[in-house]
């Protein structure tokens, strides 16, 4: 088990690593942590031992992913404590504070260069029309031992769902699941599209994390995980569960506005 988020005078050193966005619950969690507790934002943030996977040597990457927070010139003032934990990821985001949420976001989570070249240059590749597409994620494999997890069908039905409302939509498919890929474009054999040089997916099952595992692009691969999330959050339209990713998907796209959850059972 690593060890416990540290903290000092100014510094928030963090130890937790995981699947990437994992690491990035738990980062932002106890930056505002540090926020609620000291009135104040930290002055150096330690993210060392975090993004173990996502990396070739031991050193700090998360500038790799994200831009430096030094250089977002967003001052955070404190006015009130802030609800988020690691457990909103089981929630429904709805009932998320965004408003609170979304400049810690942009200071702490905004894409590196390399990130925003890879939106553009995976923007561009599929042609995507924001204002026309619906992101339909499914993270499933070994998310099941977590937490309930909709059958693939279902999250097909509500797709076909707004296809019946909207005929022009084109469905952007993003999951670790060959299965769920495979069904959604028998579906939607003209109005789907998957990412398919950027993403690793597997067969179904639940013994089974999907990780990029060649160590010698392993950020490049990275980085293309986290463009195409962001890259969801911007389309129109988003049908997702709940779980880490799901809820960086929500948290880029800053509100939930045409968004459609499954979660515990439920949609909403």
């Amino acid at each position: 088990m690593a060890a416990p988020t540290q903290y000092a005078p100014d510094i928030v050193k963090l130890n937790h690593s995981a699947g990437f966005f994992s690491c990035s619950t738990v980062r932002l969690a106890h930056i505002i942590k540090y926020f609620n507790e000291n009135k104040s934002l930290p002055l150096f943030v330690d993210s060392l031992n975090q993004y173990m996977l996502y990396k070739r040597y031991n050193t700090d990457v998360t500038f790799h992913y994200y831009e430096h927070y030094n250089s977002r010139h967003e001052n955070i003032e404190y006015t009130n404590d802030i609800d988020f934990n690691e457990d909103k990821q089981f929630t429904f985001y709805k009932d998320l504070s965004f408003d609170d949420l979304n400049p810690f976001v942009r200071k702490y989570f905004s894409p590196s260069v390399f990130v925003r070249d890879k939106i553009d240059l995976i923007t561009n590749k599929y042609n995507i029309d924001f204002g026309s597409t619906c992101a339909l994620f499914h993270r499933g494999n070994d998310k099941v031992t977590e937490t309930k997890i909709c059958t693939h069908e279902e999250k097909i039905e509500k797709a076909k769902e707004l296809m019946d409302k909207y005929s022009n939509i084109r469905f952007m498919i993003q999951s670790d699941e060959t299965d769920f890929i495979e069904k959604v474009k028998e579906a939607f054999p003209e109005n789907s599209f998957c990412c398919e040089d950027e993403i690793v997916h597997v067969k179904s099952d639940p013994k089974i994390h999907v990780h990029m595992t060649n160590r010698n692009n392993i950020e490049d691969s990275a980085q293309n995980f986290l463009a195409i999330m962001i890259i969801m959050s911007r389309c129109k339209h988003l049908i997702t569960s709940a779980g880490n990713c799901d809820l960086w998907i929500s948290l880029y796209r800053g509100h939930t506005d045409n968004l459609i959850q499954y979660n515990d059972g439920v949609w909403n």
